[in-house]
């Protein structure tokens, strides 16, 4: 009865374990790889371990987070459940039924995709590990289903731990509250200490470019630190200027739907910009490990072995997917719960006069937006220092290598790319069938 039902609920709330499904496949799908590495490659040792460790750590509080979502989402679900006379117990083993089933599907596609792209990635040359594929894919299954166990396990520990307390009316009446100012124009202080903050990264960079072996040491430890101030600078300084200039009340902000969209960029402007400059630092860390790892597996690299360049290249790109993942799912969360909470105002809107389709592509453009805004400082970072480096790896690697940066930093854009239309993809889908719920109360 429990498997019938948690297959029945399942199918009904496939919206809302979109998300939950995206991320798992993706995650079991890089550890699924790293397993077919260490296997092939016969390595050994704790920083062998290490990384599908650190995957599963980052999942199981991914997942702890989109479970948190999940359960709002089937808040009213599980009052009604309780209102018919459900044991708390039967109704915790029900939805742990669900959640397990889904993500046992998650572990068997994201292994057999992950085994795919491994199998299409090193098998393109004559190794005599072919002849032992099925033995290699057993091996290798074996390895992710005990850290997909190892996952579910914590992750249902805790699931377990919210539905016993099940504190269900809390759940649903959450609320954000409007953040102002009194100060308007400390927006400004914010932009100076960006430029200086800004022009003292471009002089790190030129420092490790241009400045004797000797010298490079000095740049290099200070580099950072003027990155990350630039970017929490840039962020205050962008979000304080558009509350600020919503608070002016220019004539151009009524014009379309720009007044919306700028109330709801700045109406918690203090925390999104904390959030864009986290997940900015996110996206630069993220484009780091995509260019090491590439370098790694390129056959001109040979500071290492074939067997650790593998490794160590796809570890690299490992990361970089998994910084991608949690960069576009948290922020999918929160646009998924903001327009779920914002059901009220869109009914006002239909009062106004708006179609549902014009609500729906206003909600669009507000989720194109912030997907997008965290990547601002990025590229602008990017486009400032990356030709500079691009011309100090052309003096060190090989000529085969000449303009590898840019040709990397391209690559990476496509991911970004591919990312952003999957998880663009997944949230309108999922908006555009809340925005349908809400109009038919």
């Amino acid at each position: 009865m429990y498997l019938k039902l948690s297959i029945r609920n399942a199918r009904r709330s496939f919206i809302n374990y979109l998300l939950y499904v995206a991320a798992m496949t993706v995650l079991l799908t890089i550890i699924e790889i790293s397993n077919c590495i260490t296997i092939i490659g016969e390595l050994s040792g704790f920083q062998v371990i290490s990384l599908p460790l650190l995957i599963a750590v980052i999942q199981i509080v991914l997942v702890g987070y989109i479970d948190t979502f999940m359960l709002k989402q089937r808040a009213k679900e599980f009052a009604s459940y309780l209102l018919l006379g459900m044991e708390k117990k039967r109704l915790t083993r029900l939805f742990l039924c669900e959640v397990l089933l889904i993500g046992f599907c998650c572990y068997i596609a994201g292994a057999t995709i992950g085994f795919s792209i491994y199998g299409f990635w090193y098998f393109r040359e004559s190794l005599p590990e072919m002849k032992h594929c099925g033995f290699l894919y057993g091996k290798s299954m074996l390895y992710t289903f005990l850290l997909f166990c190892l996952i579910e396990i914590v992750c249902s520990f805790r699931l377990r731990g919210r539905l016993n307390k099940l504190q269900i009316r809390e759940l649903m009446y959450e609320r954000n509250c409007n953040q102002g100012i009194k100060n308007i124009g400390s927006y400004k202080k914010w932009g100076i200490m960006f430029f200086l903050c800004f022009v003292c990264l471009i002089g790190c960079v030129c420092g490790i470019v241009f400045l004797p072996e000797v010298y490079i040491v000095y740049p290099v430890s200070v580099v950072a630190i003027s990155l990350l101030v630039s970017v929490f600078a840039f962020y205050k300084w962008a979000f304080g200027y558009l509350y600020a200039y919503r608070r002016m009340n220019p004539v151009q902000i009524y014009r379309k739907d720009r007044l919306y969209i700028a109330a709801n960029i700045t109406s918690n402007f203090k925390t999104a910009a904390a959030v864009n400059a986290v997940f900015c630092i996110c996206l630069l860390f993220s484009g780091c490990s995509f260019v090491t790892g590439m370098l790694m597996l390129q056959p001109e690299f040979q500071l290492f072995d074939t067997a650790m360049r593998q490794w160590m290249g796809t570890s690299q790109i490992s990361i970089c997917i998994v910084f991608l993942v949690i960069y576009f799912s948290i922020l999918s969360l929160q646009e998924i719960i903001e327009v779920r909470q914002n059901s009220k105002n869109n009914q006002i809107m239909r009062c106004m006069g708006k179609s549902d389709k014009q609500i729906e592509r206003l909600v669009n453009k507000q989720i194109a937006i912030k997907l997008l805004s965290p990547m601002i400082m990025a590229l602008l970072t990017i486009s400032f220092c990356l030709p500079l480096l691009n011309g100090k790896m052309n003096l060190i690697l090989p000529v085969s290598l000449n303009n590898i940066l840019l040709k990397l930093a391209g690559g990476f854009g496509a991911c970004i790319v591919v990312f952003y239309i999957c998880y663009f993809g997944i949230i309108c889908v999922m908006s555009k069938w809340y925005i349908n719920t809400s109009a038919s109360k």
